[in-house]
């Protein structure tokens, strides 16, 4: 079944004496018993109505155009949303690498200042047996020096005792007395 066009030719307005419907078809219900299904009062309508405003030419690409601009627009935010998401992930991995090492820094500062106390201490220490040793070796060398004043007293005064004249002993004994004045402190 063919039905006839719904109105004028498109870009063409339509006769101001022109009715709603075309006349051919019938406004009034019909006789009959009741059908379902839809009522087929008139011809089915597709299209713009009588009057309306035909589409623009090249309507259809600046739809084409206005479709591609929301789709790069869509694919443009899927992209931003994806980089925040993913740079706020690396931030916030970021920051707890920074908090653990601020924390690991913290700790060995604290064992630095520990260890420079014991180094400090260590040090005292070796300074005063460092002082205690040359003290030590001081007194060491002043009992070897001392020992070998008195020996050196005794051994002249030994060989004045031997000597063989009276010239001898005296040469020996003014020799021996400066020696033997000093080894009498030590005695």
């Amino acid at each position: 079944m063919s039905y006839p066009p719904a109105g004028p030719p498109i870009g063409q307005p339509a006769p101001a004496s022109a009715p709603p419907y075309p006349a051919q078809y019938p406004t009034a219900p019909m006789s009959g018993p009741p059908m379902s299904g839809p009522s087929m009062s008139g011809p089915p309508m597709s299209g713009l109505p009588y009057g309306g405003p035909s589409p623009a030419p090249g309507g259809g690409r600046k739809l084409l155009v206005l479709a591609l601009v929301a789709g790069l627009l869509l694919l443009v935010s899927g992209v931003m949303t994806t980089l925040y998401i993913g740079t706020a992930g690396d931030l916030e991995r970021a920051e707890k690498v920074a908090s653990e090492r601020a924390a690991k820094i913290e700790v060995n500062g604290k064992e630095i200042d520990s260890l420079k106390r014991d180094l400090e201490q260590a040090n005292d220490k070796l300074k005063a047996t460092e002082q205690d040793l040359t003290g030590t070796q001081n007194a060491r060398d002043e009992q070897q020096r001392q020992k070998e004043v008195i020996g050196k007293c005794l051994d002249l005064l030994t060989k004045a005792l031997t000597a063989k004249s009276k010239a001898e002993f005296d040469k020996l004994a003014k020799e021996g007395e400066k020696v033997c004045d000093e080894a009498e402190k030590y005695v």
